[in-house]
């Protein structure tokens, strides 16, 4: 048993004489303990109301007081209030004796939770969560009485089987809204069980005109807003017996012009039209509370793309910011003190600790799924977790929140006050502090203090990041206060950061402040960048070229759709301009694909940002995790372009700054495409299976080709792909529109190669090349595994099995892909005739050269050489020998290699060679992908990009690189000629040019 030990101490000595003295009187005789003694001392000396609540039911108190305080038997008796309340309301037939009921149930639970608060025997969290079910209670109850007097009148059907005696002899529980259509959503601290001692309840009431059941006479607005309006009067209106919560319904959308009771349809176009930002942090609270939960929970459902955005949304930042500040001017908070201090809106107070949360919460919590928590320390937790905060600053938030909270349960229960504030005058701030427990007044006010200021801090610290020190650019604050090209300071700034065309970069900084750009044509943005400019100017003056990295960044700013989400993300995260700068100044083609989609940037912020990709099962469970989160087929989509574009630009900054090896970052490209590929075939195959149904007994899998299949994807990579199905024969699908197996793999694929394809507002996922299927662009789109066996071991040509060793299965059936995977092996050891092959081998690639051969070294696949020449080596040994030797097959080009020079089929001398010199081409054709494209001009290609081909293939320069690429080029062309074109020219003509 817990019981209190030290209680506060009472600090109004006349009105615990009078206290007692009335006790006494009620009782008739004195059996306190001296455990419920101290309690009742603590009420009677400090707590006027709770004084009142004690002699208006004096029996209920003496048997919940008389003997002390104990958690769970105070547990015990506030369940056994509200288990009663929600017993015999229901069997009530007027309002009035319905709110009796609920006035009696909350005076006794304000009196429990009360006591326990002050006895310090629950936590703030079950003091909250319990106000929030007495509230909870009360409302749903109150409701369903209404509820059913509605469908009594006849103005709603009442629930099958129920109409004249029965329903007016049935209970009015809860049960009897469920698909009424009308539910009250719960907001703020109810909302997310968080209330306060004397808080009133905000709410928001709707009515889905979808769902209810109307069939009164009049419009069916009328009658949810005369239930509304009685909903308030039974819970707000002062009888005899109290009232039970005041109630606030200006949360509502545009309050000063809509109906206490809206239809959610309207409601619907407001939010994802003209909501704001605040409403977006009030709906992060949003829950059902009373009515047709269901109807409560599905529009909430369809208005989580407004609250929940799908970029990260830095904007949002100073719109809290802003109604933080007019709620300090709207209440006259100047500085942190003691005497009058708001607790709740103040500095440093409640508020500040839950706009901490909900900026966090609205800029990612549409990304982070961990965020969308409408608890404040389930949210302090959330961020913890995923590293947005330390240990520390969790803890201490945490802390203070706690005794903030309590400090407002405590000026609360002394008079039931709506009030936040500690008393203006001395008297009354002592008063508090005793009544908290504190023994004098120094004592409380530093605790106070300490926890305001600490608060402060961390909501400052995050709403206005310190400037970035020792910016040369800004030494005499001139790019922060001028965009004027004529102003001989800012040439004198430029100048100093290296800036050799000082007077074109003064234009087109002053073209910034007239609005040249799409991007800055809002007040709103060039404010933005003006704040931001002397950090932006750093980063670009940090690059190898400053004046063509700046031009750059021009371009990409007049290519942004819109500038202000961007450049507030810039704002509050300084260093993201030293990335971007990095970007533009080695990767044009990167930077125009951020242009285009800037929201790319918000996966820099994340945590594991630069480390190394997630495994493949991570990879799938993160966008498995994502899609959950959609609303539609189309939102699937999107959802996958979004994560897609976000994985593949964590792994081009990592190449870029040389962080991951190309071979590393093929690998993890290959791992984002198989992600894809494997959730997407799924989603694609529910959504067909909606019109077509399934094929009993079929299986289907997809086959990886090329680099997708050997795992050495680029940034610009197609997928090779081939479809494979099986199924019995003569089976049809047991859908609406039934299909042959034909006909549904060959619609199935189609749909699947449209997911992957179309390009939708977040772009397109990748190209699908199936020119490896068998007869090619002439063969079917998905091909039986029967037919996929035939042709591989009867029709196939010998470049097409050179294609077969990089295949792999990657998505689908897997007992299919087993047989799939069988047939591949088979073929590739069938006994060859070794004469044709070398022969079909040397004459396939003269056929490549003639058409697509160049002596552009930076051609790296076609050159003489290059990647070609390298993968027609190790695919014709393994051809030529796996049927002895099957342990060589291997599908990427390295451990193709690598198992070739282990078991002796490629000269020890030759395969040193080429692994360093694969590596040399692969390094820079992975990295010229990323950053230009298909497109580059050694001439024309930026110094930084330069720097970095030779950073991340070992050369000690451009120059060197030639050097070192030319020779990797001429040892790859040697060993191709020893392998394979000198052996094929001795052989003697042959009788035909078959492949």
């Amino acid at each position: 048993m817990t019981t209190l030990m030290s209680p506060p101490k009472p600090y109004l000595s006349t009105q615990l004489s009078n206290g007692w003295t009335d006790f006494d009187a009620a009782i008739g005789q004195n059996n306190v303990t001296p455990p419920g003694k101290a309690v009742l001392d603590a009420i009677f000396g400090n707590s006027p109301y709770l004084t009142r609540l004690v002699l208006s039911d004096p029996a209920f108190a003496l048997d919940l007081l008389g003997s002390g305080a104990d958690a769970a038997r105070y547990r015990d008796i506030l369940d056994e209030v509200l288990d009663t309340l929600s017993t015999t309301a229901p069997l009530m037939e007027t309002t009035a004796e319905v709110m009796a009921a609920l006035r009696l149930a909350k005076n006794r639970a304000a009196l429990i939770i009360a006591a326990a608060d002050i006895a310090d025997i629950w936590t703030v969290e079950e003091i909250t969560n319990y106000l929030s079910e007495l509230a909870e209670r009360t409302l749903d109850l109150s409701v369903a009485h209404l509820i059913k007097q509605a469908m009594v009148k006849g103005e709603l059907m009442a629930p099958n089987g129920l109409s004249g005696e029965s329903l007016a002899n049935h209970p009015a529980t809860p049960d009897i809204t469920k698909g009424c259509g009308y539910f009250v959503l719960g907001m703020g601290k109810l909302g997310a069980r968080e209330l306060n001692y004397s808080s009133d309840v905000d709410l928001i009431v709707f009515f889905d005109n979808q769902v209810i059941r109307y069939t009164g006479k009049r419009d069916p607005q009328d009658c949810f807003v005369k239930i509304t309006r009685e909903l308030v009067r039974m819970m707000q209106e002062q009888t005899v017996d109290g009232y039970v919560f005041r109630t606030d319904l200006r949360l509502r959308p545009d309050p000063g012009a809509t109906a206490v009771a809206i239809s959610v349809e309207a409601a619907e176009i407001y939010y994802q039209s003209i909501g704001l930002n605040w409403e977006r942090a009030a709906m992060i609270k949003a829950r059902p509370v009373a009515g047709d939960r269901e109807a409560g929970y599905g529009f909430l459902n369809r208005i989580r793309s407004f609250v929940w955005r799908k970029h990260l949304d830095f904007a949002a930042v100073e719109d809290i910011h802003a109604i933080k500040g007019m709620i300090h001017r709207h209440h006259g908070h100047r500085d942190i003190a003691v005497l009058g201090q708001d607790v709740k809106l103040g500095r440093g107070g409640i508020r500040e600790i839950e706009f901490f949360c909900q900026i966090q919460q609205l800029i990612a919590g549409g990304r982070e799924r961990e965020l969308q928590i409408p608890q404040t320390l389930g949210a302090l937790e959330a961020l913890k977790k995923l590293g947005k905060i330390d240990q520390q600053t969790e803890d201490e938030l945490t802390n203070a929140y706690r005794f903030l909270r309590r400090v407002e349960h405590r000026i609360q229960m002394i008079d039931d006050e709506q009030t936040h504030s500690v008393p203006q005058q001395q008297d009354g701030a002592d008063h508090l502090g005793t009544f908290l427990g504190f023994p004098d007044r120094h004592s409380f006010e530093a605790a106070f203090l300490g926890y305001l200021h600490m608060v402060k801090r961390h909501y400052d610290t995050l709403l206005e990041p310190q400037a970035a020190p020792s910016s040369a650019a800004d030494e005499d604050g001139l790019l922060s206060a001028s965009f004027d090209a004529a102003d001989p300071a800012l040439l004198e700034t430029l100048q100093r950061l290296g800036i050799k065309e000082g007077n074109r970069v003064a234009q087109i900084i002053e073209g910034w402040g007239f609005g040249r750009h799409r991007a800055l044509r809002t007040p709103r943005s060039r404010a933005i960048l003006k704040k931001i400019m002397p950090r932006l100017m750093d980063a670009l003056a940090e690059t190898p070229d400053p004046d063509t990295t700046f031009l750059k960044f021009d371009e990409f700013l007049s290519k942004l759709p819109a500038g202000v989400q961007i450049l507030s993300l810039f704002q509050a995260n300084p260093w993201l301009l030293d990335v971007i700068a990095e970007i533009i100044g080695i990767a044009p083609a990167l930077a125009d694909e951020l242009a285009r989609r800037p929201a790319l940037l918000d996966a820099v912020l994340h945590p594991t940002f630069f480390a190394k990709l997630p495994d493949d099962q991570a990879l799938v469970a993160s966008l498995q995790s994502l899609l959950e989160t959609a609303k539609d087929y189309q939102d699937i989509l999107d959802i996958s372009r979004i994560w897609a574009n976000e994985q593949r630009f964590h792994v081009g900054v990592q190449l870029l700054r040389a962080t991951i090896t190309a071979d590393e970052a093929g690998k993890a490209f290959t791992k984002i495409a198989d992600a894809v590929v494997i959730v997407l075939l799924d989603k694609v195959s529910q959504e067909f299976a909606i019109k077509h149904g399934t094929l009993p007994g079929s299986r289907f899998v997809a086959l990886a080709m090329g680099k997708l299949g050997g795992a050495e994807m680029t940034f610009t990579s197609d997928l090779d792909m081939i479809f494979i199905y099986d199924a019995p024969d003569g089976v049809q699908s047991d859908g609406a529109k039934q299909l042959t197996a034909g006909h549904y793999y060959a619609r199935l694929t189609q749909a699947y190669i449209n997911a992957l394809t179309a390009m939708t507002g977040e772009g397109r996922l990748y190209e699908v090349d199936m020119l490896l299927r068998p007869s090619g662009n002439a063969g079917p789109i998905a091909v039986p595994l029967a037919a996929f066996e035939h042709y591989q071991q009867n029709e196939a040509w010998t470049w097409e099995h050179m294609a077969l060793t990089r295949a792999r299965a990657v998505a689908g059936d897997s007992s299919l892909a087993a047989d799939v995977t069988k047939v591949i092996h088979t073929v590739l050891t069938t006994p060859r005739d070794q004469v044709k092959l070398l022969r079909d081998v040397a004459h396939m690639r003269e056929r490549l050269r003639n058409e697509f051969g160049t002596d552009n070294i930076w051609s790296l696949k076609h050159c003489r050489g290059g990647i070609v020449d390298l993968e027609f080596i190790w695919q014709y040994l393994e051809l030529a020998h796996a049927a002895a030797n099957p342990s060589i097959l291997a599908a990427h080009t390295i451990d193709a290699l690598k198992q070739l020079g282990q078991h002796g089929y490629l000269p020890a001398s030759q395969c040193d060679d080429l692994l360093p010199a694969y590596t040399m081409l692969s390094s820079v054709q992975t990295m010229l992908r990323l950053c230009t494209g298909n497109d580059f001009s050694a001439e024309d290609a930026p110094v930084g990009l330069k720097s970095a081909l030779a950073k991340i293939t070992g050369s000690v320069d451009f120059d060197a690189l030639i050097d070192d690429l030319k020779h990797a080029q001429d040892c790859i062309s040697a060993c191709y000629n020893t392998v394979v074109a000198a052996p094929a020219a001795a052989l003697p003509a042959p009788e035909s040019n078959d492949l």
